[in-house]
């Protein structure tokens, strides 16, 4: 299982939870030919999984992610239905069938 600090979050919902924050560090390193600008990124595990699936299409992840995400939240035996994954941020992208799963075994 990938390794995640989960961080509580607030909103207008019971309780909500980040498995962990995205990038860790960014350091920018300057502009490629075409002048736009270079970082180097330290991410999380789970949010180098997350950026190799959303801006690399690596689709192999998916099932990382989703086991991570089920552990994170059987462990902590709430009565969960569904998980609804936030949408894709590029216009007209599908979020994988993977993606839209029950918790219930």
């Amino acid at each position: 299982m990938v390794q995640i600090n989960p961080k509580r979050i607030s909103g207008n919902w019971t309780e909500g939870f980040a498995l962990d924050f995205h990038s860790l560090s960014s350091e920018y390193i300057g502009d490629d030919e075409y002048g736009n600008p270079q970082f180097s990124t330290t991410r999380s595990e789970i949010g180098e999984l997350l950026y190799r699936l959303k801006y690399q299409e690596d689709k192999s992840v998916i099932g990382d992610i989703i086991t991570t995400a089920s552990e994170f939240i059987k462990s902590t035996n709430w009565p969960v239905d569904i998980i609804i994954p936030v949408p894709p941020s590029r216009k007209g992208a599908v979020p994988s069938n993977r993606c839209r799963f029950w918790l219930r075994e």
